[in-house]
């Protein structure tokens, strides 16, 4: 479970902001939002980041997903001979890396990110440093650095840091690489050197690079939406038709049919009229809440991070707190960050105050990054249980029609999870 994401440096950020997970304890703890990784020490597994449009949200996302493929997508194509397809050098590391703030081009930007890593052969705390600079007139381009302790008492031990002159991955090349990298070595000391090093790269790797998924950068493309609907039917059609009723209670049923003469595959669906309509005429707002759906399955199955920037485009505000809840169900220990324009997206029935921030942006165009229970802290510097968002901001008239009830929501939640039915949502 990630701990801390911090960055600086990053197009309105001017100055070191921090999303923290560690839950803070308070009287109002709603344990079926945290996880306890160690005694005494919860893991917020809900994270919402408010803020006016141009506030800079987008921006703190695509930092955080710019660290998976900057892993992934690296420059150099001297190791990579023969794989060319593999590596997907048609994503650019200088297009992927958030620009710097306008008025401190001239310095690094940095993005950090430390998790608990438990299922891997070095459980512990990993925290992974990138700072970069995509400014020609510096020489150092990439400052890499790896460090890894046991547990929250431990002490802190670097395993890798690297300073390169392009703008690249050491921990990506030599995990991808790793065998021309060790054949490389003559000294067989340093072999087994680099083998054991490889292990907590492997772990940081696989960790960022295998249960982050950036859901905005696919769900508003209609294709992908088909896909991801289309692997849904064909692994539990039950579920999906469960699902689209309990926001559209027309549909009755889906069904696929194979294009004749070609490969491709149809998605259809019946109404209670049993007048047979295309995917497309289902609502873009019934697309993306079920591609929504779908994709959180996988990070459930995973314990994985789900990003979602503004969660609640074309999405009712009970859809959205359906999403919430399901990222809470029992025995999982994912986690969601997800940014929104309205406060009302931040449901305090199901978030504590801890779990919320929110963004603010002077005239300058410098963004900072606030957590709730900071700004509501009393003069003993302890945090005020009676605050609320709702106090704390306007509320917003918002549309009312058929939605799913609390009841309802809670019912379903109840039922997916006592059929296990999660395991089957993997994706190749």
């Amino acid at each position: 479970m990630y701990i801390y994401i911090k960055m600086d440096n990053i197009c309105g950020i001017d100055k070191e902001i921090k999303i923290d997970f560690l839950a803070e304890p308070r009287k109002r703890n709603k344990k079926e939002t945290v996880v306890e990784i160690e005694s005494g020490k919860n893991i917020n597994k809900l994270t919402g980041i408010l803020g006016c449009n141009a506030s800079g949200k987008s921006s703190i996302v695509k930092a955080i997903m710019a660290v998976d493929m900057f892993l992934k997508y690296n420059s150099n194509s001297e190791k990579s001979q023969g794989e060319e397809k593999e590596r997907r050098h048609y994503r650019r590391i200088e297009d992927i890396m958030p620009k710097a703030n306008v008025n401190r081009k001239d310095e690094y930007s940095l993005i950090e990110i430390s998790a608990y890593i438990s299922d891997c052969s070095k459980p512990g705390i990993y925290t992974y440093r990138l700072e970069y600079t995509l400014n020609p007139d510096i020489d150092i381009k990439t400052k890499e650095r790896l460090a890894y302790k046991s547990n929250f008492t431990s002490e802190e031990k670097i395993k890798l840091y690297i300073e390169k002159k392009r703008l690249e991955s050491e921990i990506g090349l030599k995990y991808n690489y790793k065998d021309s990298f060790i054949q490389d070595l003559i000294d067989e000391k340093a072999k087994n050197s680099f083998e054991e090093k490889l292990e907590y790269y492997k772990c940081f790797y696989e960790y960022i690079n295998n249960n982050l998924i950036y859901a905005e950068e696919s769900i508003d493309n209609f294709g992908m939406q088909y896909w991801l609907i289309l692997n849904w039917i064909e692994e539990d059609k039950t579920t999906l038709e469960e699902v689209v009723k309990l926001i559209d209670k027309s549909v009755e049923k889906f069904e696929v049919e194979t294009v004749e003469g070609f490969r491709q595959k149809r998605i259809y669906y019946y109404n209670k009229n049993n007048q047979k309509l295309t995917f497309s005429d289902l609502s873009n707002g019934t697309r993306k809440f079920l591609s929504y759906i779908y994709l959180l399955f996988i990070t459930l199955n995973t314990n994985g991070l789900i990003l979602i920037d503004e969660i609640e485009n074309s999405l009712h505000n009970d859809l959205v707190k359906f999403i919430l809840k399901l990222v809470t169900i029992k025995n999982s220990s994912s986690q969601i960050i997800f940014t929104t324009n309205d406060q009302y997206t931040m449901d305090e029935e199901i978030m504590r105050i801890d779990q919320m921030y929110y963004l603010e942006k002077d005239d300058k165009g410098k963004t900072d990054l606030k957590r709730f229970s900071e700004s509501i802290r009393d003069e003993k510097n302890k945090v005020r249980n009676d605050e609320t968002i709702r106090k704390k901001f306007k509320k917003k008239t918002i549309c009312k029609g058929f939605q799913p009830s609390n009841e309802k929501i809670d019912s379903f939640v109840n039922s997916i999870q006592s059929r296990g039915i999660l395991k089957k949502y993997i994706l190749e």
